[in-house]
């Protein structure tokens, strides 16, 4: 058993030393017999490109949706500002509703300002390139190169 393994071991040497057999095949044949797993690796490459690329999404999706929040929030707040202004010089700086409409519109701030400050934070921390996708498909040219020589 032993020398059957060294006999293995000694026929693979030889065949790194020596490279593959030359083939009578032509171009065309290697390439159309290559082209179904050529097709394969691309569907291969695309599903890990998705499967790569969903976490980013979900986040980039959540925090669009913070976004929009904070905008819809910052649109209150102009409103209330804009209310709060009309009851300031309407009654000269009376302390009811001026007071009143000043502290809404003041939360109104600070919640908007902390969701859209949230969602910018999130995407600035978002990496949109695949890489394990690209590394895979460098290896992938890299191979499809080897064996075309």
């Amino acid at each position: 058993m032993a020398e059957r393994q060294d006999e293995r071991v000694a026929e693979f040497a030889r065949e790194l030393r020596e490279g593959p057999e030359p083939s009578d095949r032509s171009l065309k044949e290697i390439v159309n017999d290559l082209r179904p797993q050529l097709q394969e690796l691309a569907g291969k490459q695309v599903e890990l490109a998705k499967t790569e690329l969903a976490p980013v999404g979900k986040k980039a999706g959540i925090a669009t949706g913070l976004l929009v929040a904070g905008a819809v929030f910052m649109l209150v707040f102009l409103i209330f500002l804009s209310l709060t202004g009309v009851y300031l010089f309407g009654q000269v700086l009376g302390l009811g509703l001026t007071l009143g409409a000043l502290i809404v519109t003041v939360i109104l701030l600070l919640v908007g300002g902390a969701l859209l400050g949230v969602g910018a934070v999130i995407l600035r921390g978002l990496d949109p390139k695949p890489r394990r996708t690209i590394n895979a498909l460098q290896q992938n040219v890299e191979w499809i190169k080897g064996r075309i020589r």
